[in-house]
C-alpha cells in the first residue's frame, strides 16, 4: 500500500506513535467498491437482490461501510509503516481515528509497543554464589515416608462429623488476596489437616469445622505459607468441608517396594533409588540455581523498559499457571489490575531475563543446528516418559513448533553463557552451634 503518508514520533524506547493519511482518492475509491459489492448482496423488503438504490444502502449500511473500509485501511498501511521500519511490535495498537468520510482523506495515529531490543554488555566471564544442595540420609527417609504415606488408603469417617487434627479433609476452596477483586473460582483440595500443604495457619482454623459446612477464614500469611508470594499479605479464604477421611498406611516390605512399578524388588532398593532421583534433582536445582544467579545480574547490570502489554499479558499467566484464575479460565478474562500489586515485580523480572537472553543470542548470533533440537527433543522424551518419536511429534505440532524453536534457542544460549561462567558453589547454611565454623566455599566450573 504506497497511497498513504506516515510519520514515526519516538514516545519512549519502547513505544512509538504513528500518524497516517490515507489519500482520498484511495479512500473513495474503497467506498465505490463497497458500496456496489453490498448492493450486489444487499437484502431489503420491497427490493430484489441486485436492485437496492444506492442511496438506501448508503442510508442503512453507510456507517458499516466506512467501519470496514477504515479497519481494512488502518491495517493495510501500519503492516506497511511496521515492515519499512521494521518495527517489532506487541499487543494491540492503540488507535485514535478522525471521523471517517467517503470524499475526504482517512487521518489517524497508532500507539504501539515495540519488543525491546537492548543492547546487552558483561555477559561473559562473570562469577555468580550458590548454595549447593546435598542430600542425607535423614531427606531420604523423609522422602520415603512421603511416598509410603501417598499409598494409604484413605477411609470415609463415619461416627463424627467434626474435624480434626490429623484427618485428611476434602474441600472447595476459594481464595481473594488482599481484600482486592472477586473471590477465585471454588477448586477441590485434599489435604491432611497438619500437613501444611494449604497453609498451618488455615488447617488450624479447620479444626473443629463441621463436615457439609462452610467456613470463611482471614490470615496475613506468615513465612510458613507455601506459597511465597503470599508471604505478609492479607489472604481470605471461603472453604467448604465436604468430607473427612482416615488414613491407613500399607505394611512396609519387599512386596510393597515391588508394586510401586519403579524397577526394584526390595525395601532397601527402594531406598536407593529414592536417593539416587534426589541427588539428581538436586543436581539439576543447583544447575538451574547457577543459571538464574548469572541471568539475574546480567538483568540487574543491563536495565530497560519491558512494554506495559507484555507485562500484563506475563502476569494473566503467572495467575493461571498458579490456579487463581478459577479452572478452565482464559487469559483474556483475567483482571490484571486485580493481581498487579502481587505479581508486576516478578512477572518484570520474568520477562528481563527472557529478553537478556535472547539479544545475547542475537549479539552472539546463536542459531540452532538439527543436533540442537534432536537433543531437546530426546531430554523431553526421557524426561516424561515416552518415545522419541512420541514427543518429536508432540513437540513439531504447528501449535508448538515456535515455542520449542524459541526454548532450544534459549537452552543453547544459556549453554553458552555458563561455560564461561565460575560458579562458588556455598554449602546450604548450617545451624549454628557453639564450636562450630562455617563451612568453607566450594569453587568449581559450571561446566564440570
Amino acid at each position: 500500500m504506497e497511497d498513504f503518508q506516515s510519520s514515526v514520533q519516538d514516545i519512549d524506547e519502547v513505544t512509538k506513535k504513528i500518524t497516517v493519511v490515507v489519500a482520498k482518492d484511495r479512500v473513495k475509491k474503497e467506498y465505490e467498491a463497497s458500496v456496489r459489492q453490498v448492493g450486489k448482496t444487499a437484502r431489503i423488503d420491497g427490493f430484489r437482490p441486485g436492485k437496492v438504490p444506492r442511496h438506501m444502502i448508503e442510508r442503512m449500511m453507510g456507517d458499516r461501510i466506512k467501519f470496514d473500509i477504515a479497519n481494512k485501511l488502518i491495517n493495510e498501511s501500519l503492516q506497511s509503516v511496521f515492515k519499512e521500519k521494521e518495527l517489532q511490535t506487541v499487543g494491540q495498537p492503540q488507535i485514535d481515528l478522525q471521523e471517517m468520510q467517503s470524499e475526504k482523506e482517512l487521518e489517524f495515529s497508532a500507539t504501539v509497543e515495540l519488543i525491546p531490543q537492548p543492547t546487552i554488555s558483561n555477559y561473559l566471564d562473570r562469577t555468580v554464589e550458590v548454595k549447593k544442595t546435598s542430600v542425607t540420609d535423614e531427606d531420604v527417609e523423609k522422602q520415603f515416608s512421603q511416598l509410603v504415606e501417598s499409598r494409604a488408603e484413605l477411609n470415609p469417617i463415619e461416627e463424627r462429623t467434626i474435624a480434626e487434627a490429623g484427618d485428611v479433609v476434602a474441600l472447595s476452596v476459594s481464595m481473594r488476596v488482599d481484600d482486592e477483586g472477586e473471590f477465585s473460582k471454588p477448586e477441590p483440595f485434599v489435604d491432611e489437616l497438619g500437613a501444611g500443604r494449604l497453609s498451618p495457619q488455615v488447617e488450624k482454623e479447620l479444626v473443629g469445622v463441621e463436615v457439609k459446612t462452610e467456613k470463611d477464614i482471614e490470615i496475613t500469611a506468615d513465612e510458613t505459607h507455601p506459597l511465597q508470594g503470599l508471604h505478609g499479605k492479607k489472604v481470605a479464604y471461603k472453604i467448604a468441608l465436604h468430607g473427612i477421611y482416615s488414613k491407613k498406611l500399607p505394611e512396609v516390605n519387599d512386596e510393597f517396594a515391588k508394586s510401586l512399578d519403579m524397577d526394584v524388588d526390595s525395601v532397601e532398593a527402594l531406598k536407593a533409588k529414592i536417593k539416587d532421583d534426589m541427588v539428581a534433582r538436586a543436581e539439576s536445582e543447583t544447575t538451574s540455581e547457577s543459571q538464574g544467579a548469572l541471568l539475574d545480574l546480567i538483568a540487574e547490570e543491563n536495565d530497560f523498559k519491558v512494554p506495559p502489554s507484555l507485562i500484563d499479558d506475563e502476569i494473566r499467566e503467572m495467575v493461571l499457571r498458579m490456579g487463581f484464575g478459577g479452572k478452565d479460565a482464559k487469559p483474556e478474562s483475567i483482571d490484571v489490575e486485580q493481581f498487579r500489586p502481587h505479581f508486576e515485580e516478578t512477572a518484570v523480572k520474568r520477562l528481563k531475563v527472557a529478553i537478556v537472553v535472547d539479544r545475547i543470542g542475537v549479539q552472539e548470533d546463536v542459531q540452532v543446528e538439527e543436533a540442537d533440537t534432536k537433543a531437546m527433543i530426546e531430554k523431553v522424551a526421557q524426561q516424561n516418559g515416552v518415545t522419541v518419536e512420541v514427543a518429536t511429534k508432540a513437540l513439531l505440532d504447528r501449535s508448538r513448533i515456535g515455542g520449542f524453536f524459541a526454548e532450544v534457542r534459549r537452552t543453547k544460549i544459556v549453554d553458552l553463557l555458563m561455560s564461561r561462567t565460575t560458579v562458588n558453589f556455598v554449602d546450604a547454611e548450617e545451624p549454628k552451634t557453639a564450636g562450630k565454623k562455617a563451612s568453607k566455599s566450594k569453587k568449581a566450573s559450571a561446566a564440570a
